[in-house]
């Protein structure tokens, strides 16, 4: 097969893959009770946590004041909590609750969990060769998009 043509069936494979990962977990997405907004704070909050309430509007390139507003609802829904910086009581620090822990976890483990599946139902040698393959993609996606 010509190079082009598999780069096609690659990139058709994955498209595939990513829309059966999309079906598999939009229960999850779709039970939800909150703005994308309100989703990308949590999310945000879950990486730098705890969060300074300014590093949040920084990410999310978004006014200080949208971003405490957005992490108040959280707070309200019990998402989130916040904390007084004891090294500057000037800052609020921003925190997952455990129900907020919980929700990202069930939204980033849905598809792990599925792909895991999948992944289980290779033969030995269908596998190796992927884990092979993706490594190597890998590789070269790190060193073009960098830290």
């Amino acid at each position: 097969m010509e190079p082009s043509a598999q780069t096609d069936a690659i990139l058709e494979a994955y498209r595939t893959i990513v829309q059966a990962l999309h079906r598999a977990t939009m229960a999850d997405w779709l039970d939800l009770d909150c703005s994308m907004a309100q989703l990308k704070t949590l999310f945000v909050i879950a990486q730098e946590a705890p969060a300074p309430i300014g590093r949040v509007a920084e990410v999310l390139q978004i006014g200080l004041p949208t971003a405490s507003h957005l992490v108040e609802r959280l707070v309200q829904d019990g998402m989130v909590a916040r904390t007084n910086d004891p090294l500057d009581r000037r800052r609020t620090l921003a925190s997952l609750t455990a129900q907020g822990a919980q929700l990202c976890a069930r939204l980033r483990q849905g598809r792990a969990a599925r792909l895991r599946s999948w992944l289980n139902q290779l033969e030995a040698e269908e596998l190796a060769l992927l884990a092979r393959g993706l490594g190597a993609l890998a590789r070269v996606a790190d060193l073009d998009v960098g830290p």
